[in-house]
């Protein structure tokens, strides 16, 4: 195994702790964090009523998009960093808890997604154990042929999302990270958004709405298969499982810094606006050989699954998930996700 250097792995833990969301002013990382959403309600408010100017052959493709990476950019600002507990940061503890899970509530429902299963519970295991069966969030981890097909359904065949989602993942995996009452409650917002914005506004507006979905739901599959896609995925090492992933328009088409994924798994508590000094501090730290490997400035190569794994052992498993025989402890690595929890 690459970088058997002992104990960098908690010693790269613990360089997070300078931006621990723990330790920030409150009201300035409040405020940074509600500013952020009130610019994509803003965003979105404007596309819905651009629609009553603008051609339609052109809208609804164009706004549609623009829906789409709204939607996505909502969820890794507010559902994601909802999970972590640090979209919002209150000094009472039980205040702290009840704000970030009305926010995630709140965006996760309108996509037909359970907030607690899938995100304040599921996505803690997807950090401790990822891409292991528990983890909810293994579905989108695709290479090659088989995500290009996945994206171009996903984008271009009305419904198919929700097949997908429900299913097909749970033939494949044997549960869904939804809920009867959720879906309830999801087709009844989208009648009630998408009957209002036709009716008020354009039905232009509306088909570009629902198009949206689409677009968020495809998108999800190129940002699963970047920070987990390919034999990355399948280390021994939890830590090692996931890449970091820079590219012209990064900061556009993967806001919020959420392709520095590799930093992120290794200490969860870091506010995605801190994401880029944690980089630079982990230079130093990360053995060279694993961070030649973990830092992709080829995001077509990770797509296509020819980037690899680490180890041998990863790059020939491709028959099977990991290899649980080996004991990343026995290789010089100390494996403590809780560090990432403390403040100190």
């Amino acid at each position: 195994m690459k970088g058997d250097r002992k104990g960098w792995i908690e010693e790269a833990i613990r360089a997070g702790q300078p931006w621990h969301f723990r330790k920030k002013v409150r009201w300035v990382h409040n405020l940074i964090n509600l500013s952020a959403f009130a610019f994509l309600m803003a965003i979105a408010t404007a596309t819905v009523l651009a629609s009553q100017w603008v051609s339609p052959w052109v809208y609804v493709p164009v706004a549609g998009a623009i829906f789409g990476m709204v939607y996505f950019s909502m969820f890794i600002l507010v559902v994601h960093e909802a999970s972590h507990g640090m979209f919002l940061v209150l000094q009472d503890r039980r205040w702290h808890l009840r704000l970030n899970r009305i926010f995630g509530w709140c965006c996760s429902i309108p996509f037909a997604v359970h907030y607690i299963k899938h995100w304040e519970e599921g996505h803690l295991e997807h950090h401790v154990r990822p891409l292991e069966p528990a983890d909810p969030q293994q579905s989108n981890t695709l290479v090659g042929r088989e995500l290009l097909k996945t994206v171009l359904m996903n984008a271009f065949i009305p419904c198919y999302l929700f097949v997908e989602r429900t299913v097909l993942r749970k033939r494949k995996f044997g549960k869904s990270t939804s809920s009867k009452g959720v879906i309830v409650v999801f087709i009844l917002f989208w009648a009630v958004v998408l009957t209002l914005v036709g009716l008020l506004v354009s039905p232009w507006a509306s088909a570009a709405l629902f198009w949206g979905l689409h677009v968020l739901s495809a998108w999800n599959h190129i940002k699963g298969s970047l920070e987990h896609g390919g034999d990355i995925g399948r280390e021994a090492n939890p830590f090692l499982r996931s890449r970091t992933t820079f590219f012209p328009g990064r900061r556009l088409l993967m806001p919020w810094n959420i392709t520095l994924h590799f930093e992120h798994h290794l200490n969860f508590c870091v506010p995605w606006y801190d994401m880029l000094r944690y980089h630079r501090a982990l230079r130093g730290i990360v053995p060279r050989e694993i961070w030649d490997e973990v830092i992709n400035h080829h995001p077509f190569a990770q797509l296509a699954g020819s980037l690899g794994g680490l180890s041998e052992a990863a790059r020939s498993a491709g028959s099977t998930p990991r290899d649980a025989s080996v004991d990343p402890t026995q290789q010089g690595i100390a494996v403590q996700p809780a560090l990432a929890h403390r403040a100190e």
